[in-house]
């Protein structure tokens, strides 16, 4: 889960949201793409599934975990569970993709000298068990190195965006892309000054001239806190929705 802080108030925004976000920003990218591209990014944090209905509480904010305050040892066995449910629902190509991507994340992850031994032991382990598993289902798809990393790369790009677009990450924020060809180039992304969660991104990479995203979130009370455990359950019980939305547009 994370949190998006506007006007209005907080907002909890679930990991898969954020994915389906993810989704809606490369459906307009200025180059066909893949069906099991575009569902990969749009499922991509499957892993967090069954945490987001029923996530753990953290006294301390008054809200449900921020994913990033979850250790490894939790989340890493979760990653391999929405690979392998990726797999049994859509086959190699999508459950290769989100594979490579939980991967970034976690080579990423960690100083190791700053987390408990027993988070680093969960990555270790993830990333030790990786390599034959893709390497098997590369051959079974008959994707090339060059076309994984590609495809693999517009993934993470999708992913960061949306998380900025979420509130997640602060700008200005340089990502990493590719173009048709497969050639890295840098992108830019900036909110424009006094207009919250409207950004621009240069150079830009979509085929229309703004592209909007948007979704649904639980709003917190107005403290931004939930009393106790009790109260986030009843709260993550309640079917009230707000719709937000981000807006992305040339310089």
């Amino acid at each position: 889960m994370l949190f998006r802080s506007q006007p209005s108030g907080m907002l909890a925004i679930s990991q898969l949201t954020h994915a389906w976000i993810s989704g809606q920003l490369m459906r307009a990218w200025d180059e066909p793409l893949s069906e099991p591209l575009l569902l990969a990014i749009e499922q991509h944090d499957i892993g967090w599934l069954d945490w987001e209905t029923s996530p753990s509480f953290n006294p301390q904010t008054g809200r449900p975990h921020l994913f990033r305050e979850v250790g490894a040892s939790i989340h890493a066995p979760m990653w391999t569970r929405g690979i392998e449910r990726a797999l049994g629902a859509w086959g190699a190509h999508v459950a290769l993709l989100i594979s490579r991507h939980g991967g970034i994340i976690y080579r990423r992850y960690v100083d190791r000298h700053r987390i408990a031994a027993v988070d680093a032991e969960a990555v270790d382990r993830f990333l030790e068990s990786r390599p034959p598993i893709e390497a098997e289902w590369a051959r079974a798809t008959g994707l090339d190195a060059a076309a994984l990393r590609k495809e693999t790369t517009l993934l993470a790009l999708a992913d960061t965006l949306s998380l900025a677009l979420c509130g997640e990450l602060k700008t200005p924020l340089d990502v990493e892309a590719v173009d048709r060809n497969g050639a890295s180039i840098a992108l830019r992304l900036t909110e424009r000054a006094g207009s919250p969660f409207t950004f621009t991104l240069a150079p830009w990479p979509f085929r229309v001239d703004v592209v909007t995203v948007e979704g649904e979130a639980r709003s917190l009370p107005q403290s931004g806190r939930l009393p106790d455990e009790a109260a986030m359950h009843a709260w993550l019980a309640s079917p009230e929705r707000v719709a937000f939305r981000a807006h992305l547009s040339r310089p």
